[in-house]
């Protein structure tokens, strides 16, 4: 990455942001105390919400975040100084800012425009997906896959060789997303109400969870209120009822699957990587379990050579954390397991801050 710097050089603090159409999450690491702070905010995906929207929701993440370093303090072992060294924080050594529908240069150079008063040697804006990558392999090679609100495949290789698949949002794409899941789900309930579909246990759920009183009802919660974590949120119902036995649920999910599985495989192909590669699964739909999961093991055996899906080791704003501190260079002073202890501790209590 450009910016890269010798660690004896680099002082003062890693900002990484993860933000997507749900949340934006902005986490601090001080390299001289080695303290971690973080701090929630709204949606920051432009695509959703606009780059002016986004910039002012991640500006007041970051603040927030900083807001609760403490001026000083010990070292909680995830920052492994060398002998004798000694840095002051006299800035900010790097950042990154992941967010989900940052896609071309262009939207990179707009976003950062708009995201003010940090002096930073590096200043990187990526998609979400690259730094899901990084908390998942801790950038090293191997494929990861999000499947939240949206979804998004990405993978690195041995020659550090990229290539993406997928990830062009609600209309484009999206494939094996939650809110393509639940699409599909409302799309069933209103065949049932056609007469050209099945009856399935998603149709009363879906009247609970929109409180509607006719399937019909759900018209004004697509086109007037669109809110694409809205919709994908009714996921979770149709995971449960994919768990106790309905068919067409079941389905829906294979389908999800699937369509994720053909993302992989082509990355896998693209970047030869020439045999069993590490998969790593980050999102909220992934919750659903076995009924996704399971389809998209059995589909990917010959990538992953039969080996299990591996967890993310680090938060998904750790993967901005991450690739952060490689951009600094003090990437080889990262414990990632004490990085990852501190990070879930930071975002155990996290409660949304009101922009400012």
């Amino acid at each position: 990455m450009a910016g890269h710097r010798t660690a004896s050089a680099v002082s003062g603090l890693l900002i990484g942001i993860d933000g997507g159409a749900t949340k934006t999450i902005a986490a601090a690491l001080d390299l001289d105390s080695g303290q971690v702070a973080a701090a929630e905010t709204g949606p920051s995906n432009p695509e959703a919400v606009g780059f002016g929207a986004a910039a002012q929701t991640i500006n007041a993440a970051v603040r927030a975040a900083l807001r609760q370093l403490p001026a000083s303090g010990p070292a909680p072992g995830h920052l492994r100084a060398a002998a004798g060294e000694k840095t002051v924080p006299d800035s900010v050594a790097a950042v990154v800012v992941a967010v989900a529908g940052v896609n071309i240069d262009a939207d990179r150079e707009r976003l950062l425009s708009g995201i003010t008063g940090l002096k930073s040697p590096v200043i990187l804006a990526v998609n979400d997906v690259v730094a899901a990558w990084a908390a998942g392999a801790l950038a090293a090679p191997g494929i990861a896959v999000i499947s939240g609100t949206g979804s998004n495949t990405f993978g690195v290789n041995a020659r550090g060789k990229a290539w993406r698949c997928g990830g062009w949002g609600h209309i484009l794409g999206d494939e094996g997303s939650g809110f393509m899941i639940a699409l599909d789900a409302i799309k069933a309930a209103l065949a049932y109400r056609d007469g050209r579909g099945e009856w399935s246990a998603v149709i009363p759920r879906m009247m609970d969870f929109y409180e509607l009183d006719k399937i019909e009802d759900i018209m004004p919660v697509i086109y007037r209120e669109f809110d694409k974590a809205h919709i994908a949120a009714f996921a979770q119902q149709v995971a449960e009822a994919a768990r106790d036995g309905d068919e067409l649920a079941a389905g829906i999910f294979r389908q999800a699957a699937a369509d994720l599985a053909t993302q992989i495989e082509v990355i896998h192909q693209v970047l030869e990587f020439g045999g069993p590669t590490e998969v790593t699964l980050i999102g909220s739909a992934f919750q659903a379990g076995q009924v996704f999961t399971g389809p998209l093991r059995e589909r990917l055996r010959p990538v992953t050579g039969g080996a299990d899906f591996s967890a993310p080791r680090l938060p998904a704003v750790g993967g901005s954390l991450w690739l952060a501190a490689r951009a600094a260079g003090v990437e080889p002073h990262l414990d990632a397991g004490a990085l990852a202890a501190s990070l879930h501790e930071a975002l155990r209590h996290l409660t949304p801050t009101e922009l400012s």
